[in-house]
């Protein structure tokens, strides 16, 4: 459960951000992502739900407003940080999940990948002992995946590890006001 501002206690409400809706395994994927909230007692909100945004003018933009009132409805977000058209995060996920982070809000990605920057398959090229990739850009050993701007951000290797993260969390908010902890049934 979940404290809001009116000190009521309830289910947090996750938004889910990630790259999915471009997959064909999307519907699998967001039923898994949904169920699995609702063991942790939170509330997951998939960006493709809701009303449909219809072709017409200004798509891209309305598309946008939708995600947006979205993330303003939603306490917290679980974000896929899994490489996508490249060795970075999807850049709208990233936009989504700094959101988040910029409101002070609760904040957790979840990677399967490689744990560093120099453990990912980037092809590189060292001078003088610091490494670059092929366009020159300096691979810093910072001994995570990410960008020193993620360092806000508690990274799961999976959903559920991430879900389960969120739920301590949310729980010891519950112990500090005098509540009992969510029981999560498996």
């Amino acid at each position: 459960m979940f404290i809001d501002k009116e000190g009521k206690i309830r289910k947090p409400i996750a938004y889910l951000a990630d790259f999915e809706m471009f997959l064909p395994t999307c519907d699998e994927t967001v039923a898994y992502w949904k169920k699995t909230c609702e063991k942790y007692g939170i509330i997951g909100l998939f960006p493709g739900e809701g009303d449909p945004v219809l072709p017409g003018d200004d798509f891209w933009r309305r598309v946008f407003e939708h995600d947006v009132n979205w993330m303003k409805y939603c306490d917290m977000c679980l974000a896929q940080l899994d490489d996508w058209r490249g060795h970075e995060p999807d850049s709208g996920t990233l936009f989504e999940l700094g959101y988040y982070v910029g409101l002070g809000l609760p904040a957790y990605g979840f990677y399967s990948g490689p744990k560093t920057l120099l453990e990912r398959k980037i092809e590189r090229k060292e001078e003088d002992g610091v490494i670059y990739d092929l366009n020159g850009y300096m691979i810093e050993d910072k001994g995570s995946a990410f960008d020193n701007i993620l360092t806000s951000v508690k990274i799961a290797d999976s959903f559920e590890e991430a879900c389960r993260m969120a739920r301590r969390d949310f729980d010891e908010e519950l112990i500090k006001a005098g509540h009992e902890p969510f029981k999560i049934v498996d």
